[in-house]
């Protein structure tokens, strides 16, 4: 439904207008409210969030130019068409300042009315397309991101962890690519100490794994001075039957421009390692503190922070400062103390685009070949162009991208078999196949489980 106010103090004027209006052949019906004057316009605007608002410029209590005023400040403003009988050049020069649609002269005529009102409609049609496609962005950024953040998990329970993958989430999460070439990792290797005799009776050597995560997840960040900072905190989940001796690996991404505000409310990076690490040394030796008071007695850590942004580096360091630690001496060690922000090379746009064009065209049969002819670039290029600016290849993002939309499908009432046929799958029990390597359960199962909520 098209929601329009109009507002004119000439009760003749607002009877024609909505006459007209009545007449405009549309796709979605129309509501129309009315307002006697500016103050009105402006209360029923605020409250109503209309779509469309035709606004006279002379009207008692606020004028038209006031209301259109307070109207674009609003997050989401409606489309302002002023309507006045003063063709006057400062009323069109401060109407356009504030962002009005159109300018219309009295008496306008029936086809003046229409047919800015239907470039109107054309207007929100585009802004809700431009909205749709920004929630269906932000719905594969999530995809991804909860993709790779499950990869990183998964490696550092390996020990070992891919730089590239920290990388492309720090992007995801700074404003600019000039800040996300900015970042420090910093890495926690805890275990409990082998043959210690403390470790037999305690907390830590029966349960290590499951009370090390839940306190790592719950108060690291707070520990270190970084609960406000743009952090990332990845903890791997305890192995189903780990050995009292076992080794958790955690590691903390933050952006550098965030550290020092996290630290003392000013937007000031830390400047020398010095400083990077009195203050994340403190940290460590609060949180292993708070490990000794649930039982951890016996706990061991190393702590490693790369300022150069390579999250390998700092594992690999972060195990070495847990082979010199003790129980009582968690150890700090800086890779680089001497080169303390480095830049990372821009990427292009490329990417970017593929995922605008996919968006567009996942319904359809394609393949790699498509979206290289519409970026006038070759397959192969454009294969490892995504793999380095996505990390994942066209057909993993094809699949992301249809899975997230038919989980939208499912969502709304549709069946397994409609929604596989809706977003491009031919064949259901591929489909199936893939939507259960996306999100580890068969779209039934999805459904149930929205329907338990």
């Amino acid at each position: 439904m098209i929601h329009v106010l109009v507002a004119d103090d000439e009760v003749l004027e607002r009877k024609a207008m909505l006459h007209i209006l009545a007449g405009v052949d549309t796709d979605e019906s129309i509501a129309v409210r009315e307002a006697v004057n500016g103050l009105e316009a402006l209360k029923l605007a605020q409250e109503s969030k209309p779509d469309i608002v035709f606004l006279d410029i002379r009207m008692p209590g606020m004028d038209g130019l006031g209301v259109a005023e307070q109207l674009s400040l609003l997050s989401d403003p409606p489309i302002v068409i002023m309507v006045t009988a003063y063709d006057h050049f400062t009323y069109a020069r401060t109407a356009l300042r504030f962002g009005v649609f159109d300018y219309l002269l009295k008496p306008a005529s029936t086809e003046d009315v229409r047919s800015v009102f239907r470039r109107a409609l054309h207007a929100i049609a585009e802004r809700r397309r431009d909205a749709a496609r920004r929630m269906a962005d932000q719905r594969m950024a999530a995809d991804i991101q909860r993709a790779l953040h499950a990869d990183i998990c998964k490696a550092l329970g390996d020990g070992t962890v891919n730089d590239e993958d920290v990388r492309r989430l720090v992007a995801f999460r700074t404003p600019s690519q000039t800040d996300a070439s900015r970042w420090t990792c910093i890495a926690v290797v805890a275990g409990v100490a082998k043959g210690s005799g403390k470790a037999a009776s305690s907390i830590a050597s029966r349960e290590f794994s499951r009370f090390f995560r839940a306190l790592a997840e719950r108060y690291l960040l707070i520990d270190l001075g970084l609960a406000r900072a743009n952090a990332l905190l990845f903890v791997p989940p305890p192995e189903p039957n780990a050995a009292p001796a076992a080794t958790a690996h955690v590691l903390i991404v933050v952006s550098e421009p965030d550290i020092g505000s996290a630290a003392d409310g000013h937007a000031v990076a830390l400047a020398t390692a010095q400083s990077l690490r009195e203050q994340i040394g403190a940290g460590v030796e609060r949180f292993s503190q708070r490990c000794k008071d649930a039982g951890g007695i016996a706990v061991w850590f190393g702590i490693g922070v790369e300022a150069d942004g390579k999250a390998k580096a700092a594992l690999r360091t972060a195990k070495i400062a847990f082979n010199l630690s003790n129980a009582e001496r968690p150890i700090l060690l800086l890779s680089s103390p001497h080169k303390l922000w480095q830049a990372l090379p821009s990427t292009t746009s490329i990417s970017a685009r593929a995922v605008v064009w996919l968006q567009d065209h996942f319904m359809e049969s394609i393949g790699i070949e498509d979206l290289a002819r519409e970026l006038m670039m070759s397959p192969s290029h454009l294969s490892r162009t995504l793999k380095r600016e996505l990390g994942i290849g066209f057909g993993e993002a094809l699949a992301r991208i249809r899975v997230a939309c038919a989980k939208d499908l499912l969502t709304n009432g549709a069946s397994a078999k409609e929604a596989s046929l809706l977003v491009g799958f031919r064949d259901q029990s591929y489909f199936t196949k893939v939507f259960v390597k996306m999100e580890g359960l068969p779209p039934s199962q999805y459904v149930r489980q929205l329907q338990s909520i």
